[in-house]
């Protein structure tokens, strides 16, 4: 049988995450900062829609994975004026060539939020996220419902609030609502594409943010390619979306972040 890429992904994790080079190499700037809240910028922006936007070397699931390559402190400089309010940072070696690395490095180019982004299932990459300079940390319901995980969700964030991360719960599937009940989580993002084919699956992901209506803050992550699929989630109420591949691909990153805001409603005359 076949291994689908979240099952492959995870067995490749966590030989990447025992290597005795996995932790980032401190950083003297980040030692006395306290991480700003990541869900205190959500909440601030969620009246004109909070944009997240992901430093990211490569893309997976798309027909070119390569993305183009841009230091953390240019890419932060590119896209600032564009409205961030909360950087995201993949932290996964296996097919993405990321590293927790590369979110020390981009928290020591900016006061803003950074959520480490992995595909975490033990609490080394816990470790790594504290150390790292990352406000809050990304779990994946998905891990769990497919026995992914030795450590339950609601441990990993309990242990992530321990280590004074804040937690990001990601759902795809409405069904997933049943198995969250008791994780502790501070914010909750439903991603449009199915971590098992890679697929993006927008009706899906429409239907679990309608029933997810009730946690808030509440992000719309991946499949944002342009100011449609900005729309869409914006008009599924959501407080923030997430952009990784498109804004890496932009000419100009800032216009085209601007692209993306929430309408501003009309006001009747």
């Amino acid at each position: 049988m076949t291994m689908g890429f979240l099952a492959e992904i995870v067995q490749a994790t966590r030989v990447s995450i025992a290597s005795s080079e996995y932790f980032p190499a401190p950083r003297q700037s980040l030692e006395h900062r306290a991480p700003p809240s990541f869900k205190g910028a959500i909440e601030r922006e969620a009246a004109t829609g909070a944009l997240v936007v992901e430093f990211k070397r490569v893309s997976p699931g798309s027909d070119e994975p390569d993305l183009p390559s841009r230091s953390a402190a240019e890419f932060v400089r590119v896209t600032r004026p564009g409205g961030v309010a909360a950087y995201s940072c993949v932290a996964t070696q296996p097919r993405f060539r990321g590293s927790p690395q590369d979110v020390a490095d981009l928290a020591a180019e900016t006061p803003l939020p950074i959520l480490f982004k992995d595909f975490v299932v033990d609490p080394r990459q816990l470790d790594a996220a504290a150390r790292s300079g990352a406000s809050a940390v990304l779990l994946i319901a998905r891990l769990e419902s497919a026995g992914l995980l030795s450590s339950s969700l609601a441990e990993l964030a309990d242990g992530a609030h321990e280590r004074g991360l804040e937690v990001l719960l990601e759902l795809h599937d409405k069904s997933e609502l049943r198995q969250i009940a008791n994780v502790a989580a501070d914010m909750y993002g439903v991603n449009v594409r199915d971590l098992d084919t890679l697929r993006m699956e927008p009706a899906k992901a429409d239907a679990t943010i309608r029933a997810a209506a009730h946690l808030r803050p509440l992000l719309g992550l991946s499949g944002v390619t342009g100011p449609g699929e900005a729309l869409r989630f914006w008009n599924g109420g959501v407080d923030g979306i997430l952009v990784g591949s498109a804004v890496a691909r932009a000419d100009d990153p800032a216009r085209f972040l601007r692209s993306l805001v929430r309408p501003t409603p009309r006001v009747a005359p």
